[in-house]
C-alpha cells in the first residue's frame, strides 16, 4: 500500500507540475499583451487555475496520507472492502454482457 501511496503522489506531483507549467506559459504569452480587458480577464482566470490547482494538490495529498493511516489501522475492512468492490465489478460486467445479448 505504501507503493500504491507513492504512486499516487509522484502522479499528483507530476500533473500538478504539468497545470503550473501550462499555467505558467499562459502568462508570460498574455503578458505581451495585457493592454486589453479580455487579456486582463485572462490572467485573472489563470491566477484563479493556479491557485486552485495548489489548493487541489495540498487536499489529494492530505486525503492520500488519511487513506494510508486508515489501511493501516483498519487491514481486514480494507481487505473486504477491496473484496466486495471487485466481487461488485464482476457482477456489474456479468450482467451487461447479458442484458446486451437478451
Amino acid at each position: 500500500m505504501a507503493d500504491a501511496k507513492k504512486r499516487l503522489m509522484a502522479d499528483l506531483s507530476d500533473d500538478y507540475d504539468d497545470v503550473v507549467q501550462a499555467l505558467g506559459r499562459m502568462t508570460r504569452h498574455l503578458g505581451a499583451q495585457a493592454d486589453d480587458i479580455v487579456s486582463e480577464s485572462a490572467r485573472t482566470f489563470v491566477h484563479s487555475a493556479s491557485d486552485l490547482a495548489e489548493k487541489i494538490k495540498t487536499r489529494a495529498e492530505a486525503l492520500a496520507k488519511k487513506a494510508g493511516e486508515e489501511v493501516k489501522e483498519h487491514p481486514i475492512a480494507t481487505a473486504a472492502f477491496a473484496t466486495a468492490a471487485v466481487g461488485l465489478l464482476a457482477y456489474a460486467i456479468t450482467h451487461k454482457d447479458k442484458a446486451a445479448a437478451n
